[in-house]
């Protein structure tokens, strides 16, 4: 159903005696049958005339890119939290920087606006009757569940590589196969990725990780993916020569991902499966193998990490997602003992933030493993049912959850300074050992015997 506002924005501009329609995305998922987030708006005015015809109507113009791209964006009083964006029909010349294009032409053929478009399942249009307009068969290749790119694929890929990307991720989100052709030559054109920004990189490899289809998404289109983190190629046919492990590097790595869970918005936790993905990148790097012909691994932890750090260094993480990610690299492979003392040792040491999504790749990690590693699954309950316990018990793990502060420990008489932080340091540790409570009485006494005071 067409909301209120796109309904009054296609209105008033049929009402002046232009074409209008729902273009794009929008088309593509109501036709999917999922929800639609975004409208797109494309019609046979010029940008000028858009403007006078919305603002008359009662929009408010809030960007203006008419002069680059013919497009200007409006909000309505009714939705003032949901912009419309209304593009003129348009053809587009050169790109010269493999993104964007040198300059556009307007036209007045609803065709030749079709025909620059990127892949036929985006190429589809809706009038305000909910009729559909479909120039390049992209109706018939949603039914069939196929992403094609519109005419010669590589001459689209050459215009704008990022396209390349976002074949991927429509793949990974929709669960749709690549045409051979364009599959073809995205393979080919995949080295254009590196023209591109890497913030639009991230943002596409981000609907890739998270994807309810990203594992068939990757390994479908690995040599473009490599492109962006070429460690993965080595992971193909990768065998690690070792009986906890029944499959190639490459493949654990996907079911690793794939036993993500989705969140109740329908995709993946960017940290945790961006750390499903790289969490044994580092495998091919440190490998040996023993004159048992027994594969090694040593400090692949360390290693992954590494190159996650830089990874997210390239791309231009947020720093939270960059710690996040680094750190559940690093500590994917690391169960403490399974009982209250260890575990309580390793949530302080972890951090309860990042204690769940840990918890929720190891789980992924060891299913992923042959039938001699995955009793690594019974610990990892008994581990997680002791993190629930001590959870709920609202427990001390950090300096900061200690019933004395700073403060208390210079009035026993200790000079302020690094050693203060020594002395709380202690305490924590003691604290997280059980050697004592946290309790103030209880701490104090402790400090004035172990420090003499």
């Amino acid at each position: 159903m067409i909301p209120d506002y796109i309904r009054k924005t296609l209105s008033a501009l049929n009402d002046a005696g232009f074409e209008a329609y729902i273009v794009g995305g929008a088309v593509r998922d109501t036709l999917r049958g999922v929800p639609v987030h975004d409208y797109d708006i494309t019609t046979s005015a010029l940008p000028d005339t858009v403007t006078k015809v919305m603002t008359s109507a009662g929009f408010k113009l809030i960007i203006d890119s008419s002069s680059i791209y013919g497009t200007v964006v409006f909000t309505h009083p009714d939705a003032p939290s949901d912009k419309v964006e209304i593009t003129t029909f348009r053809s587009d010349n050169s790109y010269s920087d493999r993104r964007h294009p040198d300059d556009v032409s307007f036209t007045s053929s609803l065709e030749e606006d079709a025909a620059r478009r990127d892949f036929t399942v985006n190429s589809l249009y809706m009038d305000i009757n909910e009729n559909i307009i479909d120039p390049n068969g992209g109706r018939a290749d949603i039914d069939s569940g196929i992403i094609r790119a519109i005419g010669n694929p590589s001459d689209r890929f050459n215009e704008d590589a990022l396209r390349i990307l976002r074949a991927v991720r429509f793949e990974a989100v929709t669960g749709f196969k690549i045409e051979d052709e364009t599959s073809s030559a995205m393979a080919h054109c995949a080295p254009l990725l590196k023209n591109i920004s890497s913030e639009r990189i991230f943002s596409e490899l981000t609907g890739i990780v998270t994807g309810p289809y990203g594992p068939d998404a990757i390994r479908h289109n690995i040599e473009v993916v490599s492109v962006i983190i070429p460690e993965l190629k080595l992971q193909v046919d990768f065998d690690q020569k070792s009986k906890f492990h029944d499959r190639d590097l490459l493949t654990h790595t996907l079911d690793v991902l794939a036993g993500i869970p989705l969140g109740e918005d329908g995709v993946k936790d960017a940290a945790v499966a961006y750390s499903a993905v790289l969490h044994d990148i580092g495998k091919p790097q440190v490998f040996t193998i023993d004159e048992d012909g027994v594969g090694h691994m040593k400090k692949h932890n360390v290693a992954g990490m590494i190159i996650a750090e830089r990874l997210a260094d390239e791309l231009k993480f947020p720093n939270i997602l960059k710690q996040e990610v680094s750190q559940l690299v690093m500590y994917h492979d690391s169960f403490p003992e399974p009982e209250r003392k260890s575990v309580r040792k390793f949530i302080a040491t972890v951090g309860v933030p990042l204690c769940d999504k840990l918890f929720a790749l190891q789980k992924a990690d060891v299913e992923a493993h042959s039938v001699y590693g995955k009793p690594r699954i019974e610990r990892l309950k008994v581990i997680m049912s002791l993190y629930d316990e001590i959870m709920a018990e609202e427990p001390c793990l950090t300096v900061k959850d200690l019933k004395v502060r700073g403060g208390d420990v210079i009035d026993l008489g200790i000079e302020k300074g690094p050693m203060v932080g020594k002395v709380l340091d202690d305490v924590l540790a003691r604290v997280l050992d059980e050697q004592l409570n946290n309790d103030k009485d209880e701490i104090i006494n402790y400090i004035k015997e172990r420090y003499s005071l």
